[in-house]
């Protein structure tokens, strides 16, 4: 019984070391995103260097220091935010998977997830930087066997992903004359399609875009909001909560 006492109490002080990683990893991914920021507007044709500068300057103890003039502080309330999620993330893959690479897998899209979202709200862009790494990592955990779902799901999730929204942005492009999503949109989706498959793909979109309605309602205080959002931020919490319940929800389509 002792024996099982002190195992237990390792395990609950591993998942809680796990979540603060996690805390101070989120509190890093809005600095980054911050500072990407900053450097998106010295340079409006900034790549993939510039994400990679914004996430070494990020890591810098006193980050704001590089860019004193460009970057100011995270505000706190993002910090505690960002750093709960990841805590909450961290944490409960651990005690879940265990150090497994599984575990590792899902902390490293997790953390890519909220950067995304933290970047498509100070710039309204989805770098192919993050995106496509994340695509390919659901991919690749999925052809290893760490994912919840098959290599084909995994594909087929891609494909629909990014195939029957580009099919819906042509056809609103034809109607509206404008864009009604940043392609940007398209390939985070279809990154979550190779994390999910192809069957949780409609509950993500259909909890995206209630969520960002509901958001739009509340800050402009009417039923029929107005103005355009980033909705790269809703994509990765809806991505994130329907992969809790993935399994559940396939039935729906089998």
């Amino acid at each position: 019984m002792w024996l099982q006492g002190e195992l237990q109490l390792w395990q609950a002080g591993a998942v809680l070391a796990m979540a603060a990683l996690g805390a101070m990893l989120g509190v890093w991914c809005a600095q980054a995103a911050l500072v990407y920021g900053r450097l998106l507007e010295a340079d409006a044709h900034a790549d993939a260097g510039s994400l990679l500068a914004a996430l070494r300057i990020a890591s810098r103890r006193k980050p704001g220091a590089a860019l004193a003039d460009a970057s100011p502080r995270v505000p706190s309330v993002v910090k505690w935010l960002s750093a709960s999620i990841l805590a909450i993330v961290f944490g409960a893959a651990l005690a879940h998977y265990g150090f497994t690479p599984r575990s590792c897998l899902l902390m490293i899209a997790a953390t890519m997830l909220l950067l995304l979202a933290h970047i498509d709200t100070n710039t309204r862009l989805l770098p192919d930087a993050l995106t496509l790494p994340l695509l390919w990592l659901g991919l690749g955990a999925a052809w290893l066997g760490w994912a919840n779902i098959s290599l084909y799901d995994a594909v087929a999730g891609v494909m629909v992903g990014y195939g029957a929204l580009w099919l819906l942005l042509q056809g609103f492009r034809l109607l509206r004359g404008i864009e009604g999503m940043g392609y940007g949109d398209l390939k985070l989706v279809a990154a979550l399609g190779a994390w999910l498959g192809w069957q949780a793909l409609p509950w993500v979109l259909l909890a995206a875009c209630l969520t960002g309605i509901v958001f739009a309602m509340v800050r402009h205080k009417t039923l029929f909001p107005s103005g355009a959002y980033p909705f790269g931020p809703f994509l990765a919490a809806a991505g994130a909560a329907v992969f809790m319940a993935a399994p559940g929800l396939h039935l729906y389509f089998y």
